[in-house]
This record gives structure tokens, C-alpha cells and sequence, in this order.
């Protein structure tokens, strides 16, 4: 399966600082600053390990920035909708190109679509996303925030939460423990 990660190197200085369309985004650089990477690399670096394809698009990509399959770069930059279509999406865009991600994720017909943001940053996009036309039942299906509730501190520990649910979305399981779903009260109780 292909996993494709919409990111950004760089933080937005203003309110995502892009000109778009449906399929390509021209990022306005100048409103764009520092260099860092987040936790897009680690999950593109773990999803590789796992065996998946990875797609990064991410504006500021430097060569060695992603262990990727490929990756899309430029300020200027098109993705048709064949790029999404039945594949999971990642949306990691750091506000520089939150609205379009999201947006292109659900037109273009992923599969999943799980958005790393916090919920009040959320609430703006989705506003956003409802005034374009985007209804709120296919909103109602993005993984956001996106992860499973592990504790995870770090970008790596981040990072591995949100890969976790993907194994699990993916391979339609519960993401339960395993002592639940093998039944280890069952056993303890056979043996006493």
C-alpha cells in the first residue's frame, strides 16, 4: 500500500502563505521560515522499515530530509488526484498548506486521511473545509488528531503512534492489548 505524506520543512510566518487550485499549490516562500523537519521523517523512515510505499510532498525538501520511495518538492508543485486516490494520507503541513492537504485528501478519494494538529488549529481548518463545500460526514472520517494514545513526548514517540494506527487501520484491527484480545484474564482464570 502507498502512504502519502503531505509536510513541510518550514513554519508558516502567516496564515498558510499559498496560492492553490485543485491539483497544483505555489507555497510564497518568503513567509516561510527556520528548517525543521518534525515528525514527518520519522514516520516516513518507520512506514519505509515496514515495507510500505512512501510519497512525501513537502515544498522544502532537502535530498537527504526523508527515507522515502519519492518525494515531491518545489514551491510550486502538482499532485492529481491519482497520487491519493485509495491510498492513506498523512497531513503534516506544519499550516503552511493545511486546507489544501485535507482538501485534496478528501476530493482526490484516499482511503484514510489522518491530520497531525492539535484540535484548535483544527477547528479553523474545518471551518474552512465546510465553507468550500466540504461536508461535514466526510470530515467526520479524518483521524484527527492522528495516533494512538500511547503517552507519546517526543517527535519519534509521536511518530510511532501515529505509524501504530496506521498498522492497524490498515490491517482492520482493533488496537487493543493483546492481553484483552487473546484472552490472558481467561487463561488466568483456567489455571487457578
Amino acid at each position: 500500500m502507498k502512504i502519502v505524506i503531505f509536510s513541510s520543512s518550514r513554519e508558516a510566518e502567516m496564515e498558510e502563505p499559498v496560492f492553490c487550485d485543485r491539483d497544483t499549490v505555489r507555497v510564497d516562500a518568503s513567509k516561510c521560515t527556520g528548517k525543521s523537519l518534525g515528525i514527518a521523517p520519522f514516520i516516513a523512515r518507520y512506514l519505509k522499515d515496514l515495507g510500505f510505499y512512501v510519497i512525501v510532498v513537502d515544498p522544502f525538501a532537502d535530498e537527504a530530509s526523508y527515507e522515502a520511495d519519492e518525494v515531491i518538492k518545489g514551491t510550486t508543485f502538482q499532485i492529481p488526484d491519482e497520487v491519493v486516490k485509495d491510498n492513506y494520507v498523512v497531513v503534516a503541513t506544519r499550516h503552511v498548506y493545511d486546507t489544501w492537504a485535507i482538501m485534496k485528501s478528501i476530493l482526490g478519494g484516499a482511503k484514510e486521511i489522518a491530520v497531525i494538529m492539535s484540535l484548535k488549529r483544527a477547528e479553523v481548518i474545518l471551518k474552512r473545509l465546510m465553507q468550500a463545500g466540504i461536508e461535514r460526514e466526510k470530515l467526520r472520517n479524518l483521524r484527527l488528531p492522528a495516533g494512538l494514545d500511547i503517552g507519546a513526548k517526543t517527535e519519534k514517540e509521536i511518530a510511532l503512534s501515529i505509524v501504530a494506527e496506521i498498522l492497524a487501520v490498515t490491517r482492520n484491527t482493533t488496537a487493543r492489548p493483546l492481553r484483552d484480545v487473546k484472552g490472558f484474564e481467561k487463561l488466568l482464570e483456567k489455571i487457578t
